[in-house]
Parts: structure tokens; C-alpha cells; sequence
């Protein structure tokens, strides 16, 4: 508040009484659903990226396998380096699947995530907003695109 943080104590003071209204638990709620859903951005994030890196090096793997496998059936003609290249290549698809569903689960656990994080913050600075306005929950009527096209949006 006024650029000082607000000790546990003054924060739980000051919301117990916005408006004649008890905000603590409010808040309370709307805090952990927002480390929630930052905790699921971060670890989704995480998740597809380390996913990525193994599918790269599944990639590699099959083309390094790929080239030796040629390369050593060669000494058996042209059939055995055919068939040694493709056995090669297979040495990499283990990574490459694991990486597969490891960098999905990661977009879908940040996909997630995102919407909760969002809606949670919303919630936070609503609180805000309506001491800082004294009490008065605030709204907006806003005119534009809407989902189902051009229309007025209420928001409060």
C-alpha cells in the first residue's frame, strides 16, 4: 500500500472490512487458485520443453543410427546397407515418442493452466480495485467483438 508491503496482519485488517464486506477468504481463494495455475504454467512449460529436447535427440539418434546402419550392413552389398539403415533408424524412435507425450502433456497442463492463472489474477485485482474505489465494486460497459460477434460486454 503506497509502495510499502503490508505485513500479514495489516493485509488480513484491511480486507476484513472493504465496503462493509469480509474479502479474506475471498482473496485467500482467489491466491491459491493463482499459484495454482502459475505453478501449472511453469511446470507445463517445463514439461514441453524437456519433451522437445528429447525428441530432438530421438531425431538425431535415428539419423546417426540410420548412417552407421548403412554403413555397416554395406559390407554385406546393397541390401544388407538398406537393411541396416532402416534397423538404424529405428534406434531413436523410443525418444521420439516419449518426447511426443512428454511435450503434450506439457501444452495441455500450461493450457490449462493459463486460464486458471488468469481468472485468479482477475479476481485479486477486482478486490483491489473495489477498496481503491472505496468499497463500490467497480464496472465496465464496453461495446466491440464479442465471441458471437459485435454487442455490448457488461464486466464487473
Amino acid at each position: 500500500m503506497d509502495g510499502e508491503r503490508l505485513s500479514p496482519q495489516d493485509q488480513a485488517a484491511l480486507l476484513a472490512d472493504i465496503g462493509g464486506h469480509d474479502f479474506n477468504a475471498e482473496w485467500e481463494r482467489a491466491r491459491k487458485g493463482r499459484n495454482t495455475g502459475l505453478g501449472l504454467v511453469i511446470g507445463g512449460g517445463a514439461a514441453t520443453l524437456a519433451g522437445f529436447t528429447v525428441l530432438l535427440l530421438g531425431a538425431t539418434t535415428s539419423l546417426v543410427g540410420a548412417a552407421i546402419g548403412g554403413s555397416i550392413g554395406a559390407i554385406g552389398g546393397e541390401e544388407g546397407a538398406q537393411q541396416g539403415a532402416e534397423e538404424g533408424a529405428k534406434a531413436g524412435n523410443p525418444l521420439i515418442i516419449s518426447g511426443l507425450i512428454t511435450s503434450g502433456v506439457g501444452l495441455v497442463t500450461a493450457g490449462v493452466g493459463v486460464p486458471i492463472l488468469v481468472k485468479n489474477c482477475d479476481k485479486l485485482n477486482s478486490i483491489v480495485n473495489t477498496h481503491n474505489n472505496g468499497g463500490i465494486p467497480t464496472a465496465q460497459l464496453n461495446f466491440g467483438h464479442t465471441g458471437n460477434g459485435i454487442g455490448l460486454a457488461l464486466k464487473f
